[in-house]
């Protein structure tokens, strides 16, 4: 359990000046980078925020890189807090119901497809198969609750400190350290003062309260939703037609449905994000109620709506190396290789469209994880450091796994060296993450 110290950090003393500074520097980088509509502000009053915990490792945001990297520091012995805004582990991959673990598989230089993905995102894979809750070998498709199920075992079994309903609202920085990390909770503000800080918000929460630079990159913004009943579809009715009705899950009378969703939306804008939450679940609804009164169909009913609106991309970390389109397709070689992600979608390249199946496989350097200015944060999941030509292979599960992973193991080192993230021993990081089975090259 989280040892509950009941000490306060005095905001009114010498750390006052420093907190009302951050909250306020941090409120104004919020209403710029959310596009806030109404200029007007209002002052908080300072106050006394308990400490909750000191842990070794903070993991904010439990979504396939968070939860990957708290249990990878876990594992290695840190004391970890993972902190999770919903009531559930996972993220986009389940809560969200994008349910296919992309990119399991890539070509490597013999032209051979072969398997990438290893380590901690290998193994809740291969837990899933044993519960008959993941499809297909190559990019495993999942049962949603299968997967909150799994999660939430693996992180018990690693001794983590979990902590729902929490977000992350600002952080205190000093000498390029965060000290602290207040939280928003049904108990009130509270603090936590770990030692090392991962990033794993998908939309870089963490990076850009602690000020660092980013990009904030427009994507199309989409709601997965799910059907019931497809296996009771009747194509000998009278006047049936194909409709479309998803995609295969691990049960049988279950699709998934994706959504591409309108171009070159803000997702750190909370107007778009709310607008388009609406306008969404109305029109699946309203789709369904069509398929349904279709000749066959109509046993069909919508099952769910993901309970995560489909941010594919928003903030990109101005890291110490960014990851570029050309490294990705020439099988660059790095020395701190920290994992090795797949392919799963044909992609331009010097002006040729190089289709999955010749796609090869790519490492990622420890240096996309690291910040320039903050010394005990790594940036874990599609947040990361890479050029923008990039982001359909490193926003996905997969690569979130693999630099999640990686970011928890670094983390763990760190506190194990007494060192900062830039400093830390890379080889001793790399060979934690081979004893965790992770695919280096």
């Amino acid at each position: 359990m989280i040892k509950r110290r009941k000490f306060l950090v005095t905001l009114a003393a010498t750390t006052g000046a420093l907190v009302a500074g951050c909250q306020s520097n941090s409120t104004k980088r919020q209403q710029h980078a959310a596009g806030t509509r109404d200029e007007r502000t209002i002052l908080e009053p300072a106050r006394e925020i308990p400490i909750i915990a000191e842990p070794d490792v903070l993991v904010v945001g439990g979504g396939p890189a968070g939860v990957a990297a708290a249990i990878s520091a876990g594992r290695a012995g840190a004391d970890v807090v993972l902190v999770e805004r919903y009531n559930h582990l996972g993220g986009l991959w389940t809560g969200g119901l994008v349910l296919p673990l992309l990119s399991t598989h890539a070509v490597d230089k013999s032209g051979y497809h072969q398997q990438v993905i290893y380590g901690v995102g290998d193994e809740m894979a291969r837990r899933l198969r044993t519960l008959d809750m993941a499809i297909h070998e190559v990019n495993p498709v999942i049962d949603p609750e299968a997967g909150k199920y799994v999660l939430d075992v693996m992180i018990k079994e690693s001794n983590i400190n979990m902590l729902y309903h929490c977000w992350a609202s600002n952080v205190i920085v000093e000498n390029g350290w965060i000290k602290a990390v207040l939280l928003e909770s049904k108990s009130g503000r509270v603090a936590i003062a770990p030692k090392m800080v991962v990033d794993g918000t998908g939309d870089g929460d963490m990076l850009a309260l602690a000020g660092e630079d980013f990009q904030n990159m427009k994507y199309h913004i989409g709601l997965v939703h799910r059907l019931g009943n497809v296996d009771r579809i009747n194509k000998s009715a009278p006047g049936y037609k194909d409709v479309p009705v998803g995609n295969p899950t691990p049960i049988a009378s279950v699709n998934w449905f994706n959504m591409h969703g309108e171009n070159d939306q803000d997702g750190l804008d909370l107007h778009t994000l709310s607008e388009l939450q609406q306008k969404y679940r109305i029109q699946i609804w309203e789709n369904t109620q069509k398929i349904r009164a279709t000749p066959g169909y109509e046993e069909v009913f919508l099952l769910d709506t993901a309970s995560q609106l489909g941010v594919r991309m928003s903030r990109i970390l101005d890291g110490q190396y960014r990851l570029t389109l050309k490294d990705s397709m020439t099988f660059k070689k790095f020395d701190d290789v920290i994992g090795i992600s797949g392919a799963w979608c044909t992609m331009l390249y010097e002006g040729r469209r190089v289709p999955v199946n010749e796609r090869p496989l790519w490492q990622i350097p420890y240096r996309s994880l690291l910040p320039k200015k903050t010394k005990n944060l790594i940036v874990s999941g599609r947040c990361f450091c890479f050029e923008r030509e990039l982001v359909e292979d490193t926003r996905i599960i997969g690569t979130c796994l693999v630099t999640g992973h990686a970011a928890g193991a670094a983390a763990a080192v760190a506190v194990q060296e007494g060192s900062t993230a830039t400093n830390v021993n890379i080889k001793r990081v790399q060979n934690l993450l081979k004893s965790q089975n992770a695919n280096l090259g």
